[in-house]
């Protein structure tokens, strides 16, 4: 009786290791999955070099208009860029044609241009501050809530600027397989 009673304990001490032990082996596994993908997906060199050429096309289109959006106020930290944007082609319909192509063949989802001295402050934005009209970033953080999405969000909060620069283009990318079942989102930023 002694003996089993032995046993009993020595399995439920075996379990309870054992248990630990695969614990931390999840999460030290999740932790490198997490980095990884963020390897893969945050600024991969062909992204940076897609973000350059549009950074290009855009200087070709009139890039100084959206930035005049952005300068004019100085509450505003960044202005979503994209088809809707009326200021980068002046009414000109083959500007405006010519973008829309560029923005299919790079598979771009969403472009924002922002004021690299804001980033700190837009990393700080929560969805509390966002929905509350007496926060003092209501303005700014109620617009990135609403107008990107949250891997952007996530993308935004994880990159240093190391550069000096007035303005950023952060692009998010959206590649599909052939039958559109299997997409990754890839972001990148450079320079104004």
């Amino acid at each position: 009786m002694k003996n089993d009673g032995f046993v009993f304990v020595e399995t439920i001490v075996a379990i309870v290791v054992l248990t630990t032990a695969l614990l931390l082996l999840y999460t030290t596994f999740n932790n490198v999955l997490q980095k990884e993908k963020t390897r893969v997906y945050y600024d991969d060199v062909a992204y940076i070099y897609r973000s350059s050429y549009l950074k290009k096309s855009l200087n070709n289109l009139n890039l100084m208009g959206a930035l005049k959006d952005i300068t004019g106020d100085k509450n505003k930290y960044f202005v979503t860029i994209g088809l809707e944007y009326q200021d980068l082609f002046i009414n000109n319909e083959n500007k405006m044609t010519y973008f829309a192509s560029l923005l299919k063949d790079y598979d771009v989802k969403q472009m924002i241009i922002l004021k690299e001295n804001k980033l700190d402050n837009l990393k700080k934005c929560t969805k509390e501050c966002a929905n509350d009209k007496n926060c003092l970033e209501y303005e700014n953080c109620n617009n990135l809530y609403l107008n990107t999405s949250e891997e952007m969000q996530s993308y935004l909060k994880s990159i240093y600027i190391d550069v000096s620069c007035t303005y950023v283009l952060v692009v998010e990318y959206q590649t599909c397989s052939a039958n559109n079942t299997n997409c990754h989102l890839y972001y990148s930023w450079v320079s104004v």
